[in-house]
């Protein structure tokens, strides 16, 4: 059996589980899963460990996992912090394959438990014992009646098994999403808390659930991304595999922007990061949590959408306005009723309007009149997803009111939506046994509809110019300090491939200027980074006793000045664009496109990939920013060159290769001309991260 196998089984199906410091009162924490593994039907052995005592909750007890008679699969440990590690340590020596720690007080408690824990891993590695937590909730299963978990859901009545694989950071929402699930007649493959994820982390929990023939889709609850490139390649392997990736993150607000030195640290915060992330590596992202449990069945069996056209199809006018209204403002583009449904329609004597709704009005509860509009809202290929949208008749006529949609939608070649407007849970159920899915909210039916309309392919990775990187890299690593003053930025920059203004560094006045005029005359200091906004640039200089006139000017007011930078003014200018790069703490290197100039952060404006990028890429990314649009051509005005702006993005994408890691990096303004002129960056900044 191949290590994987192995930690599968004992994760999910082992022989015979260990509770460490199990307790003799059923109704305490640590006295529950013993309870609870006996209630579910567990039938594998379970061997008490408690030290004090001869039996626990009528079973033999033993003082040591070492102790216990027959081979142990998994250890489920319960005793205070200060004793896990030898817990952990008694495990190896028996040969535990894993154990999932129940017990808290480790990383989650600041400097001294993080200590702790790094060495309970290094014990545990040592051992041979692969951990789930510390800090975890446990890990069920419910097709062989495991239930390791304190959680009090698992007083509930029977779990029902489903197709639905839940990895979550937080171990209430295991609870919750058990017991809606249940009220939904919706069941889980394996749930897993993975607490502090000091070894098994969510990453490779996915990995593993991808050759995990129970699961057809892989739900996350995550706070944080903390191994992201392992989630990354375990998310791309799913998707090859059919199975989808979706997750909720918490973490919409960007607190936390203003510590970043450049404007693309405030512009692209940890919110925008993370949805470039998932996009780039096929995870769907719901808003609501809800919507873990609702949008499934969107997703299995659909491959990504082309595009975001979304019919709406109801007897209900008002229910139907609630989802489309919603719809409408997440970014999807509703469709009228194509040719091909009105023609149906005819056939049974109703004509219907091209209003954005396909409303059948009552007609549509006459017998045909609803599956015939369904059946060509489905074969239209001028639509990605159907929305139908039940009314009254779905609380009292179930079996009439959802009949059409279950006839039609399932099996088909693309999602079907079903929101009941009423409370009708009938309706609900027969839509959830038919693999439809369904609705109670038209805020979450939207939701789960634009996630999956959201979600693409995993992004290719672009190929690495190696000559640029080597380049790049040799003049990153000889940097004086973490953070480069703009002329070393520059060049940094412009050995990726990026144009750079014409510039020279004199110390004092008097040097000779030798390049072109008009230029402008800045002080070069690596500490001072946005010299507009402290006054320390000058414009429009014409001779060269203008610019000694400037640089003597600006050597009294910062005296500890490395020099003064002279750089050619950019002529033939007709738009100024904000270039990008941040290492983000979660998402990893990410890059952006924005308006650019003092104004770059104001209107939070611009698009964000995980890097590299391509350049077809970066000229997606410059097409979906509005704030583009004067130099995309709009309204008759001159375009500006977006080939070679793209070019430049896709350069300065390539920083996240360099073996010299950069913390962030920004070009603002860079400086677009006409079709055909290309552009120049004038402005760089650009912060190693220190060893």
């Amino acid at each position: 059996m191949s290590d994987n196998a192995t930690l599968v089984r004992a994760l999910f199906t082992p022989r015979a589980v260990a509770l460490i410091g199990a307790s003799a009162d059923p109704t305490k924490n640590s006295g529950r899963p013993q309870r609870f593994l006996k209630a579910h039907g567990y039938t594998g052995d379970v061997y008490p460990i408690n030290p004090g005592r001869d039996e626990v909750q009528g079973v033999p007890a033993f003082k040591s996992v070492a102790d216990v008679p027959g081979p142990v699969d998994h250890a489920f440990v319960m005793v205070p912090a200060k004793h896990v590690e030898d817990a952990i340590r008694d495990c190896g020596a028996k040969g535990v394959p894993v154990a999932t720690i129940y017990s808290d007080g480790f990383a989650e408690t600041g400097d001294e438990g993080r200590k702790m824990q790094e060495r309970l891993v290094a014990t545990a590695r040592k051992a041979g014992v692969r951990l789930i937590g510390p800090n975890s909730m446990g890990v069920i299963h419910p097709a062989s009646s495991l239930t390791l978990s304190v959680n009090a859901v698992l007083e509930m009545e029977g779990i029902k098994p489903g197709g639905l694989s839940l990895i979550s950071q937080s171990g209430t929402i295991l609870g919750t999403l058990l017991s809606r699930g249940a009220a939904r007649g919706i069941g889980f493959a394996r749930m897993i808390g993975v607490g502090n994820e000091s070894d098994l982390g969510v990453g490779e929990l996915v990995d593993l659930l991808v050759d995990d023939p129970e699961t057809k889709a892989i739900l996350l609850f995550i706070e944080a991304v903390r191994d992201g490139d392992v989630l990354a390649a375990a998310s791309r392997r799913a998707f090859a595999a059919g199975k989808p990736v979706i997750a909720y993150k918490l973490g919409r607000s960007d607190a936390g922007r203003e510590l970043a030195l450049s404007h693309s640290g405030a512009i692209a915060g940890p919110a925008k990061a993370a949805d470039a992330y998932f996009k780039a590596h096929a995870i769907a992202r719901v808003e609501m949590l809800e919507g873990l449990l609702e949008s499934p069945p969107l997703f299995l069996g659909h491959p990504p959408a082309k595009g975001k056209r979304v019919a709406v199809v109801t007897t209900t006018g008002g229910g139907a306005a609630s989802v489309a209204d919603r719809l409408g403002l997440l970014g999807a583009t509703l469709v009228p009723a194509p040719d091909s449904v009105r023609e149906a329609l005819r056939g049974h004597g109703l004509e219907i309007g091209r209003g954005p709704l396909v409303d059948l009005t009552m007609a549509g509860t006459r017998e045909g009149v609803y599956g015939a509009a369904l059946e060509q809202l489905l074969a239209a290929d001028e639509i990605d997803a159907v929305v139908t949208v039940v009314g009254s008749s779905g609380q009292f006529k179930p079996e009439l009111a959802v009949a059409p949609i279950v006839e039609h939608a399932a099996g088909a070649s693309k999602p079907v939506a079903a929101f009941i407007a009423p409370q009708a849970d009938k309706s609900l159920a027969l839509l959830q046994d038919a693999g439809i899915a369904n609705f109670r909210t038209p805020e979450a039916c939207a939701d789960a509809v634009m996630a999956f309309l959201n979600r693409s392919a995993p992004r290719a990775i672009p190929e690495v110019d190696t000559y640029a990187k080597e380049k790049a890299d040799g003049l990153a690593s000889r940097a004086p300090a973490a953070l480069l003053n703009e002329r070393e930025a520059s060049l940094v920059f412009e050995a990726l491939g990026l144009p750079i203004a014409p510039a020279q560094v004199i110390m004092s006045p008097g040097e000779p200027v030798a390049v072109p005029f008009p230029v402008a005359v800045k002080v070069l200091a690596r500490d001072i980074q946005h010299k507009t906004e402290r006054g320390l640039v000058r414009l429009g200089i014409d001779t060269p006793e203008g610019v000694w006139g400037a640089a003597e000017q600006l050597l009294a007011e910062v005296p500890e000045a490395e020099g003064i930078l002279v750089q050619s003014m950019a002529q033939g200018v007709i738009g100024e664009v904000i270039a990008g790069y941040r290492l983000d703490q979660e998402a990893g290197p990410i890059v952006l496109v924005g308006p650019g100039g003092v104004m770059a952060e104001v209107y939070d404006d611009a698009a964000v990939r995980t890097a590299p990028v391509d350049e077809a890429e970066a000229m997606a990314m410059i097409q979906e920013v509005k704030g583009l649009a004067p130099i995309r051509g709009f309204r008759g005005k001159p375009a500006g060159d977006l080939k070679a702006l793209a070019k430049a993005v896709a350069a300065m994408s390539n920083l996240a290769v360099l073996d010299t890691p950069v913390l962030e990096a920004e070009i603002n303004p860079l400086m677009v001309r006409g079709e055909g002129q290309g552009v120049v960056a004038v402005d760089a900044l650009l912060r190693l991260k220190s060893s």
